[in-house]
């Protein structure tokens, strides 16, 4: 969902790495119980670098961005989280060409707006 590039992605990893060697069992929530269809490693450290580049480095934000994206997954299975994600990227891009059908076709507005109700409703929760 978020793109950084390395530099920052290193100091993030670098500033998690800190959160969580600094971090004792007392500060930290319950984990979740993993859902039916658990999100990759990759798409849960991508979404909560993401969040924690929009939010700060720092082991509060940490738990929050987890909490978020513990939130999202239990609530929208991974296949739809990545048909989402591409969408939002498509619809990025410059440009009338090609990704012209992922701004205006109603099943992509229907798609991104469901997601982004989820992903306010984690923010509520969480933060």
């Amino acid at each position: 969902m978020y793109q950084t590039s390395a530099p920052i992605r290193f100091a993030l990893g670098l500033a998690l790495a800190t959160a969580l060697s600094t971090a004792t069992a007392a500060d930290c929530p319950e984990p979740a119980a993993p859902g039916p269809t658990p999100y990759p490693t990759v798409a849960v450290t991508d979404y909560v670098l993401g969040c924690m580049i929009a939010n700060g480095p720092n082991p509060d934000t940490l738990r929050k961005c987890a909490c978020s994206l513990d939130f999202i997954a239990a609530a929208v299975p991974y296949a739809d989280y990545e048909r989402v994600e591409t969408l939002m990227r498509l619809q990025q891009l410059e440009g009338v060409g090609r990704n012209a059908a992922y701004k205006s076709a109603p099943w992509a507005k229907e798609a991104v707006a469901h997601f982004k109700e989820v992903q306010a409703e984690s923010t509520l929760r969480c933060f």
